[in-house]
């Protein structure tokens, strides 16, 4: 290891009133604007009433007096048709609010008193005001214990619950809070407790309360955006790590929204998805209802069981004055549904190579045993032969394949999980020749799905991008454009994505190059060039220091970029034997698989520009030669060249022991459900508890021609691929 050590925001104050009609399957509300675009603004409903407050009106990061709306506004929801001025207390953004018996809180928040010309001074209140809905008159509670900002404000059962945020001090500092706050109603006056001091701090969350359970999500933290999910138990009031958000966008959950929507957990990101929290089994469910703008900074007030207001906010273009109301009542019910059949939409789906880019799996009842007599739920042959991860989304399982000696038919199959049958399948013709071996099938890079589309890439250059029923959208050809694509060994790297755009690295004997793509349109939104570089490791997506960031690992150097904008962020070199093994990581590490011992290492995964990158530890016992490196929470697990597996204390890279497999793996190792799963090429597939023993729990053998070259988790199943064959082990009878 030696050789690595050695625009500006325009506001419409537009305070015109609409009559619009009155309540029904399409909203007066979605009509309705904002009196001005706002973000880090109150909101609430009482009554019949929505009723909005405050927030934050100029340019991002640009505060003054002039910055804060001064706006107190409400609506009759059922009828929509304007907006009443109610009387306003003090300018305040990033506060909490909530509505209880007829009376609105109003909990701490930040003000700057600076003129818009002077630097900034955001200072945060402790200040607790509230207002009469009936009376329409301001008064007061008891302070917060501090000041605090960029916080949530929830109401339970008659108490005040506040979790989150900071103390700033007018540019003199910051004070993070650790804990959170409680204060009975029925208390006169009332008197604010502390709740448990948690380990973590955090901003810009939200939170709700569902089921005595108090929910956090998302924010900021030191390490950047932040995804976790953490809950408290109101009555023992104990803390617990939850399922994550499923935010893959550089803003995770930063600025989300979250709410209780007929007793269940309703979260949206930045995203036209909006969420649902499934307690029973810590997992996340998309629902079938998208909203029109997405946004952060907003807020989604339920107005009844199964309609929902998502009001303001801001996209990168700026702040929004939109209000948008959406009934749920089809997705709770669809999804009410699956729950009964065992079947969560949060774990049907494998997007891409390694699933979520790490290799974990939120897939309900994983299967432990199977083999050709057990737990077999179909095989199905595929035309042709491929190497490529066969990816799911719902019922569709998507894979590619080449026809020919040498590869002349580029395959794309999309057969159903809940049967195996085959749903439709697509043929194009390959413009470059490539002999066929069980090392080159010209279908190794494997797709990537989202709810749109399926987007593909083969080794002959060619790129695209097919809806679910098989309907072209768009094509490209690389090699057209860039050259032919040169190796010995065809290109290995797949597709990875994020919400908008797709990411591709092309390492080979000719001209090299780094993609980001416009999924919609398939045209780049920038190339960067690279120097040839022979390797097969695909990028591996990732939030680092607020930042969508690619790592790379490839032949020599290990790289970091950001991925919006393409600029170079830091690379490492001096590092040997990384031609295949993808990246992997924690919340701190980028883990960078070798072949060659003593080369496998742990980089700060939130290094900065021009740092080098530091080396935290080296695996001096593990190398990881196809399969890419696993990280759960404590450990490391690496597969060797000849069928060693390896586990490592995830903290120093220390080797806690070391498992003779049956065969080597081709396929990345990965883990669910507190289980490791070793898929080794030759069929038997080796499952062990991660926790640090090398305690097996399961040695499972299939009959195969061939080899095992990729795997999808899904929920009570896994469906594998070999080079000419599917199979599905597990239970899909929840889905017939």
């Amino acid at each position: 290891m030696k050789s690595i050590i050695s625009k500006p925001v325009s506001i419409v104050a537009s305070l015109s009133f609409f009559c619009l009609g009155s309540w029904g399957a399409e909203s007066s509300l979605n009509k309705l604007k904002l009196p001005l675009p706002i973000t880090s603004f109150g909101a609430c409903k009482s009554g019949n009433f929505l009723y909005v407050y405050g927030g934050h009106t100029g340019d991002a990061h640009v505060y003054s007096e002039k910055t804060h709306s001064s706006h107190f506004v409400r609506t009759d929801f059922e009828k929509g048709t304007e907006w009443e001025t109610l009387p306003f207390n003090r300018s305040l953004q990033g506060f909490g609010m909530a509505a209880y018996k007829g009376k609105i809180y109003i909990a701490g928040g930040s003000q700057a008193t600076n003129p818009e010309d002077e630097r900034s001074n955001l200072s945060s209140v402790a200040e607790v005001s509230v207002f009469d809905t009936k009376k329409k008159k301001w008064g007061k509670a008891t302070p917060l214990p501090e000041p605090r900002s960029s916080h949530e404000l929830v109401v339970h059962k008659g108490k005040l619950y506040v979790i989150g945020g900071w103390n700033m001090q007018g540019g003199k500092g910051v004070d993070w809070h650790r804990h959170g706050l409680v204060a009975d109603l029925s208390e006169n006056p009332v008197k604010w407790n502390k709740l448990p001091e948690t380990k973590w701090k955090v901003r810009a969350n939200s939170a709700a309360i569902v089921k005595n359970s108090l929910f956090v999500i998302g924010g900021l933290d030191d390490n950047g955006t932040s995804n976790a999910v953490r809950k408290l138990d109101l009555k023992s009031l104990k803390w617990s790590e939850e399922a994550p958000f499923p935010g893959v966008n550089r803003l995770k959950a930063f600025g989300s929204a979250a709410s209780n929507l007929g007793g269940r957990l309703l979260a949206c990101g930045f995203s036209y998805q909006p969420r649902i929290f499934n307690d029973s089994n810590s997992s996340w469910s998309d629902t079938k209802t998208k909203v029109v703008g997405k946004r952060f900074f907003h807020r989604m007030i339920p107005l009844d069981g199964k309609k929902v207001a998502f009001i303001g906010g801001a996209n990168f273009d700026g702040h929004m004055d939109s209000l948008e109301v959406l009934d749920f009542s089809r997705s709770f019910a669809k999804g009410q549904k699956r729950r009964k059949k065992g079947v969560d939409a949060g774990g049907s789906q494998w997007k891409g190579f390694r699933g979520d880019g790490n290799s974990h799996s939120l897939a309900q009842s994983p299967p432990l045993e199977w083999s050709d007599e057990n737990n077999l739920h179909w095989r199905k042959k595929l035309t042709g032969y491929g190497q490529s991860t066969p990816v799911v989304f719902g019922d569709r399982i998507f894979t590619t394949s080449t026809k020919g000696d040498e590869s002349e038919k580029l395959l794309i199959h999309c057969h159903l999980l809940s049967s195996g049958e085959l749903a439709w399948e697509k043929a194009y013709v390959s413009p470059v020749k490539i002999k066929r071996s069980q090392y080159v099938s010209q279908a190794a890079p494997s797709p990537v799905v989202d709810e749109r589309a399926v987007y593909l890439f083969f080794e002959s250059g060619q790129l695209l991008a097919l809806d679910h029923q098989g309907e072209e959208l768009w094509k490209r050809s690389l090699t057209a454009e860039y050259g032919p694509m040169l190796g010995n060994h065809g290109i290995g790297a797949s597709l990875f994505q994020s919400e908008d755009a797709l990411g591709l690295l092309v390492d080979h004997s000719g001209p090299s190059y780094l993609l980001r793509i416009d999924k919609n349109t398939g045209k780049n939104v920038w190339r960067n060039e690279r120097p040839e570089r022979v390797s097969w490791s695909t990028p591996t997506l990732v939030e680092s220091q607020g930042k969508e960031t690619v790592f790379i690992s490839s032949n020599g150097n290990v790289e970091a970029y950001d991925f919006r904008t393409g600029k170079k962020i830091w690379m490492r070199g001096g590092v040997e034997g990384n031609t295949v093994a993808s990246p992997s990581f924690s919340d701190e590490l980028v883990i960078v698989g070798s072949s060659k011992p003593g080369q496998t290492a742990a980089f700060d995964k939130n290094s900065k520009p021009d740092d080098n990158a530091s080396v935290i530890w080296i695996a001096e016992d593990g190398t990881s030669s196809f399969g890419s490196p696993l990280v759960t929470a404590k450990y490391l697990y690496l597969v060797n060249r000849a069928g060693v597996a390896t586990c490592h204390d995830l903290k120093d890279g220390r080797k806690k022991w070391n498992l003779r497999l049956p065969a080597s793996c081709w396929a990345s190792p990965m883990t669910c459900s507190g289980r490791v799963y070793f898929f080794t090429k030759d069929g038997v597939t080796v499952v062990i508890k991660d926790d640090g023993s090398d305690e097996v729990l399961a040695q499972n053998k299939l009959s195969i021609e061939g080899r095992i070259y990729g795997f999808a988790s899904v929920n009570h199943s896994f469906v594998i691929r070999t080079g000419s064959e599917l199979i599905c082990v597990g239970s899909q009878g929840a889905r017939k």
